[in-house]
């Protein structure tokens, strides 16, 4: 095993762990509202925006940071509920309709860690729209400032050398890793006041219903 499968099996466990204590204070925080005169409507709201955004980031980051499983499905509602409650600011993620309800947990890891590098790449915020059909995923932002450096994205699309990583860029070499590990070729256009990127992945063959 190399040392990012370990890395990434790491991430999916503190991930694991940590899930299921702050999930515990959100069913604490639930029996707070039930008595009376403990706290407030306002600090209670604070307290649960702030655990629901907790929980997201924790089952967001377990996939990007996780390993990929090809076999593995994730529902487009329970992405879009996840992004929903991570990005809530300045800076927001759509996801396409399309004929598919599902993706694989490799094609998940992908867009989860483009949607980082989107945000990276908007220090303004925006509004970054996710299509997926099959292992094919585009992103876009539109009517927006583009911020990060080219050479990023040319690391991420064509593997050239990047600076020693930051932890505020270290999304771009894991999506690197993440699309040559996969075999996904990526496609980058970027402008003034949009970007876009398409990836392809291998075709998978389709389940058999009985």
């Amino acid at each position: 095993m190399s040392a990012p499968e370990i890395a990434a099996l790491a991430s999916a466990r503190l991930c694991h762990d940590l899930i299921s204590p702050i999930g515990a204070i959100g069913n604490g925080l639930e029996l707070l509202r039930m008595t009376e005169g403990v706290g407030g409507e306002p600090e209670l709201a604070l307290i649960s925006d702030s655990l629901g955004t907790a929980l997201a980031k924790l089952r967001f980051y377990r996939i990007a940071f996780g390993p990929a499983d090809r076999s593995a499905r994730q529902s487009l509602d329970e992405a879009r509920q996840i992004t929903d409650a991570m990005f809530a600011g300045r800076f927001g993620v759509s996801w396409a309709e399309g004929e598919e309800d599902t993706m694989s947990r490799a094609a998940a890891r992908v867009a989860y860690l483009a949607i980082l590098c989107f945000e990276r790449s908007l220090p303004l915020g925006g509004d970054v729209r996710v299509a997926v059909a099959g292992e094919r995923i585009g992103l876009r932002a539109e009517n927006c400032r583009i911020g990060a450096a080219p050479e990023l994205w040319l690391h991420v699309t064509e593997g050239a050398p990047v600076p020693e990583p930051r932890p505020d860029i270290v999304q771009f070499p894991l999506l690197r890793r993440a699309l040559v590990a996969q075999g996904y070729r990526a496609e980058h256009r970027v402008s003034e006041s949009s970007a876009e990127l398409r990836l392809t992945g291998p075709a998978l063959p389709r389940a058999i219903s009985a």
